[in-house]
């Protein structure tokens, strides 16, 4: 029999006791909103079952397993979801499904997992193990081993219906993108800003991003960047909104008047002053930033710390307790890596000083900005912010 049902298994949701209802509605809208996207026309509904939720596939869909697993592969809210075959509540029909299941497959040895949730069930899931796992070996001969099995039956009992499977796929975990509030990215060409935006997008938070340029100083290597890197992290959210802002004419200004060895700080001080004024219009709640303890001379706990004051709202930095390696593994598994290792003009290397300050003071950094008309040069930065839509 094929495969016409997906359960939908969560985690962290299944906590969030008299709210649990709100995360399930929004894990129930993703889905449905993946899968007409990237494999339209393969379910008929879905809908919640005893702390599941369960995708049934038309026709169409039951030959579009693999479609339909890449898609929920990339759905935040899941631990792992299952393609099932929708059982009576009758043992010799569970029975025959079972094995048949475990009839095809190269494997040695397996062992049958059951769960009864519906207790109207009489048949306890020790029992099933046990009849079950006793007609598979009549029919195949495999060998039962309990702690390392090649292959697991897995069935479920529960709301009055049994479910077959053999597979549980791993999903994204965390929380459905929506649930938790709006955010701002800053997204470089790099390697960890992307990254930071996966995180925040897998802790529920809808990602609105900003990039910083240098054009004309530069190419539009870096922008060109960062369009193929959303168009990535679309598989997460679908609908992302990218503004683009001019750094370059703000770069001359602290080039030209203040010390070298602050440019760096200066520049991301007027990096969240811009991204900040733009979270307000878009009330945004948050900024997210690529930021790893002490990764880069702007990093370091006093720099963040005098970078951040120049601001009101939060700073998000999922990637702070990370080092470079885990980075750039989670930039592989999420396909942005490729992308980031491009070569391009990024707008911090621009006028890059040769010792950049790793432990600038305020007071001094604000006595540099008391040479530079600050609110002139965000506002002038602002007025000429170009955005896109990607969809």
């Amino acid at each position: 029999m094929k495969e016409d049902v997906i359960l939908c298994h969560y985690g962290e949701i299944g906590l969030k006791g008299k709210n649990r209802g709100y995360f399930e509605k929004k894990l129930l809208h993703n889905l449905r909103s993946a899968l007409k996207r990237f494999s339209p026309g393969t379910f008929s509904s879905i809908g919640r079952m005893f702390g599941r939720l369960i995708i049934r596939l038309n026709k169409y869909g039951q030959n579009e397993i693999g479609s339909i697993t890449a898609v929920l592969k990339n759905v935040c809210g899941m631990v792992y979801f299952a393609p099932a075959v929708n059982v009576k509540q009758d043992m010799d029909k569970i029975t025959e499904v079972s094995v048949a299941a475990m009839s095809n497959g190269n494997y040695e040895s397996f062992r049958v997992t059951a769960r009864r949730t519906d207790k109207d069930f009489p048949i306890s899931a020790q029992k099933m193990n046990e009849d079950i796992g006793a007609a598979i070996i009549a029919s195949t001969g495999k060998k039962v081993n309990l702690s390392y099995p090649d292959k697991t039956c897995f069935v479920d009992v529960v709301d009055g219906k049994a479910f077959v499977y053999t597979e549980r796929i791993q999903g994204q975990g965390g929380l459905p993108v929506g649930a938790s509030g709006k955010v701002l990215s800053l997204l470089s060409g790099g390697i960890d800003s992307p990254v930071a935006a996966y995180y925040a997008m897998k802790r529920g938070a809808t990602t609105t991003f900003v990039h910083f340029h240098s054009v004309p100083y530069t190419n539009e290597a870096s922008i060109e960047k960062v369009r193929e890197m959303i168009e990535i992290l679309q598989a997460f959210q679908p609908q992302i909104k990218l503004y683009l802002v001019e750094l370059a004419p703000i770069q001359k200004e602290v080039m030209v008047l203040t010390a070298e060895k602050y440019r760096i700080i200066l520049y991301r001080r007027f990096m969240v002053r811009i991204a900040e004024a733009l979270a307000k219009k878009l009330r945004v709640k948050a900024l997210v930033t690529g930021d790893s303890l002490g990764q880069v001379a702007s990093q370091t706990l006093e720099n963040m710390a005098v970078i951040e004051s120049a601001i009101n709202i939060p700073i998000l930095r999922p990637l702070v307790g990370f080092d470079k390696l885990e980075i750039i593994n989670k930039a592989r598994d999420i396909e942005t890596y490729d992308i980031s290792i491009q070569p391009d003009q990024d707008c911090c290397a621009l006028f890059v000083p040769k010792h950049p300050a790793t432990k600038a003071r305020l007071k001094d950094i604000l006595s540099e900005e008391e040479k530079l008309n600050v609110d002139e040069l965000v506002q002038r930065a602002i007025k000429n912010v170009k955005s896109e839509i990607f969809e």
